[in-house]
C-alpha cells in the first residue's frame, strides 16, 4: 500500500484532526473587526431604486430611471458614481499591448505614477519599465511615483522586487516604495512560515496602475509572464476624477503599509502608529477600516453632487468602484457582486471568468438558486494553470480547482439548474490563464451592458483574506459594448465545454481528503 493509498484509507482518523489543526490555526490569525455596514445597503432587487429616497439613492442618472437600467440602479446607494463617455475607455486585449502601454505611458508621464500590484519582477521586461521610469524621474523633478507592493511577495528570495526598486528609493524623494503588511502574519507564524507559506494568510493583491489621469485596472501583475504569455483583462480609462480617486485612495492604503526607506529598512507611515504585526490585531484593522470607509463616504458625497450636473446627465457610461479587505472588516465588492449575481433579470445572459475556480458558498447558491440569467463560466483548464507543476502541495491546487469545478456542477445537477449553467475551459498551448470578471447582457441585448473587471477571482481568498479592487463599469456606448463583446469572444477562442471532462478527470485522493479544509487559503 502506498503512503498516498494509507492516508486516505484513514481519512475518518485524518479530518477531525485536519479540521482541530485548522480551527486552532484560524483561530490564532482570524481577529477581524465585525464587517459592520461600510457603505448603504443596495435596496431589494425586486424594488429597484426609481431616484428618490434615502441611503444615497436619491442622485440616480436619467438613464437609470426610465430605461432598460432602472434594474441596476441601486448601485448608485452602494458605491461613488463616476459618469464617463464611453468613448474615454478602451479594452485592451493582449499582455504584450498592456506592458507596451504601461511602459509607454510610463516614460513621459508628466504629473504622477502609481502602481498597486502583488509584486514587480525581475525579469528583463520588468527591468526595462523600471529604467524608464527611473529616466523620466530623473529629466522631470515634477514627478511623483508610488509603488504600492505585498510585503511577503515583495521580499520574497535574495532578488525581489524590493531589490528591484531600491536604486530609486536611494536616490529621490520623488519615488516611494510601499509594502502592505497583513496583520494577520504576526508572533510565532510570522517568525517560523517560510516565503510563499507566509502569503496564505493575506496579501495585497489589487492592481491598480495609475499614469497622470490615465487608469488602468487589470488582474494582471507587473512580471514577464503577465506581459507575455498569461491571459488576463486590462481595461484603461481616461478621466481625471477616477485618476484623482484612485490616487487619494491608494494614498490611504498607504498610510496602513510600511514605507521602505532609503537605508532599505521599512518604517511606518507619517500619519501611522501601529506595526501590522506587533500592534493590537482589531485595532489596526478597525483603525484601518475607518479611514478607507471615511473616504469613501467622502467621495460618494463628491460624486452625488456631479452627477446631478448637466454635463453628466449626458454621459453614456458609469464607473462604480468597488473593493474588498476582508481582514480589515470591509466586505463591498462581494456584496455587490453577490447583489449583481441575484438580480439577473430572466431572459438576460451572465459570463462569469476566472483564474481560480474557488467560488465562495455565497456566490455559488446564489447563482445556483437566485440569479435567472442564462450562464456561462469560464476558467483556467489544468494546462493553463499557473500552478501547474508546481512543487510541493501548491502542485495539488490545478487539481483542486477541478474538484470544486465538479461539486458545483454537481450541486447544479441536482438543483435541476444544470441547464442553465454551462462550464468552460480555457486552454491554449504555451499561456497560461488569469482572466476574471463578468459581463452581463439584459434581456434582448446581443452585447454586454455590464462588465466587472479588477483582481478578484471571487473566491474564498478573495472575499475573506486580500486587498482587491474592482470596477462596475454600466454603458450604453456601442462602441464599448462591442470592444467588450469582442474581449468575451477573443477569450471563448481557445474555449472548451468542461463537463465531460470535469467528470472523468483524475484528481488525486490527497486532494480530496483536504480541499475542503483549507478551501480558503488559495
Amino acid at each position: 500500500m502506498s503512503v498516498i493509498d494509507f492516508l486516505f484509507s484513514w481519512q475518518i482518523v485524518l479530518k477531525p484532526l485536519l479540521k482541530m489543526i485548522r480551527r486552532l490555526f484560524s483561530t490564532l490569525i482570524a481577529d477581524y473587526p465585525p464587517a459592520g455596514e461600510f457603505l448603504p445597503s443596495a435596496p431589494s432587487n425586486r424594488q429597484p431604486s426609481t431616484g428618490s429616497g434615502s441611503g444615497g439613492a436619491d442622485v440616480v442618472p436619467p438613464a437609470f430611471r426610465t430605461s432598460s437600467l432602472q434594474s441596476l440602479s441601486w448601485l448608485h446607494a452602494i458605491s461613488p458614481c463616476f459618469p464617463v463617455s464611453g468613448d474615454r475607455i478602451e479594452v485592451i486585449r493582449e499582455p504584450g499591448t498592456f506592458y507596451n502601454t504601461l511602459l509607454d505611458k510610463c516614460s513621459v508621464a508628466q504629473r504622477r505614477i502609481m502602481l498597486a500590484s502583488l509584486y514587480l519582477g525581475t525579469g528583463s521586461l520588468e527591468t526595462q519599465l523600471v529604467a524608464a521610469i527611473h529616466e523620466n524621474l530623473r529629466n522631470n523633478v515634477q514627478l511623483k511615483v508610488d509603488v504600492l507592493l505585498d510585503f511577503t511577495r515583495g521580499t520574497r528570495g535574495e532578488r525581489n522586487s524590493k531589490t528591484t526598486l531600491m536604486p530609486l528609493v536611494k536616490e529621490t524623494d520623488n519615488f516611494r516604495l510601499s509594502l502592505y503588511h497583513t496583520p494577520v502574519l504576526r508572533g510565532l507564524t510570522k517568525r517560523l512560515a517560510p516565503p510563499r507559506w507566509n502569503e496564505l494568510l493575506g496579501i495585497q493583491h489589487m492592481k491598480l496602475y495609475l499614469v497622470d489621469d490615465t487608469v488602468i485596472i487589470s488582474g494582471a501583475n507587473l512580471s514577464n509572464d503577465y506581459f507575455t504569455n498569461r491571459q488576463d483583462r486590462y481595461v484603461m480609462i481616461e478621466d481625471r476624477r477616477l485618476a484623482d480617486f484612485y490616487a487619494n485612495f491608494l494614498g490611504k492604503v498607504q498610510e496602513f503599509s510600511l514605507t521602505v526607506g532609503r537605508d532599505g529598512a521599512t518604517r511606518l507611515h507619517d500619519t501611522w502608529t501601529m506595526l501590522p504585526y506587533k500592534c493590537a490585531q482589531l485595532e489596526f484593522a478597525t483603525e484601518a477600516r475607518d479611514r478607507i470607509r471615511a473616504y469613501y463616504r467622502s467621495v460618494m458625497d463628491e460624486q452625488r453632487a456631479v452627477c446631478e450636473r448637466d454635463e453628466a446627465q449626458h454621459a453614456d457610461t458609469w464607473i462604480f468602484p468597488l473593493i474588498e479587505m476582508g481582514q480589515l472588516g470591509i466586505h463591498h465588492d462581494s456584496l455587490a457582486t453577490k447583489q449583481l449575481l441575484s438580480g439577473c433579470l430572466a431572459g438576460s445572459q451572465l459570463r462569469l471568468a476566472t483564474g481560480y475556480f474557488n467560488l465562495t458558498e455565497t456566490y455559488m447558491n446564489t447563482l445556483t438558486n437566485e440569479c435567472q440569467a442564462q450562464c456561462n463560466i469560464l476558467m483556467a483548464h489544468p494546462n493553463a494553470n499557473g500552478f501547474l507543476g508546481a512543487k510541493g502541495p501548491a502542485g495539488g491546487i490545478p487539481a483542486a480547482y477541478s474538484l470544486l469545478a465538479r461539486k458545483f456542477l454537481e450541486m447544479l445537477k441536482s438543483s435541476g439548474q444544470s441547464h442553465r449553467v454551462e462550464l468552460l475551459e480555457y486552454e491554449r498551448p504555451g499561456w497560461t490563464y488569469h482572466a476574471k470578471g463578468l459581463w452581463y447582457y439584459l434581456p434582448d441585448s446581443s452585447l454586454p451592458n455590464v462588465t466587472l473587471i479588477g483582481s478578484s477571482n471571487f473566491g474564498e481568498r478573495s472575499v475573506n483574506r486580500d486587498l482587491e479592487a474592482q470596477i462596475c463599469v454600466v454603458t450604453n456606448n456601442a462602441t464599448l459594448q462591442r470592444k467588450l463583446e469582442t474581449e468575451y469572444q477573443n477569450l471563448l477562442q481557445h474555449a472548451t465545454t468542461a463537463e465531460t471532462e470535469l467528470i472523468n478527470r483524475p484528481v488525486p485522493r490527497w486532494v480530496r481528503a483536504v480541499v475542503g479544509l483549507f478551501r480558503n487559503f488559495f
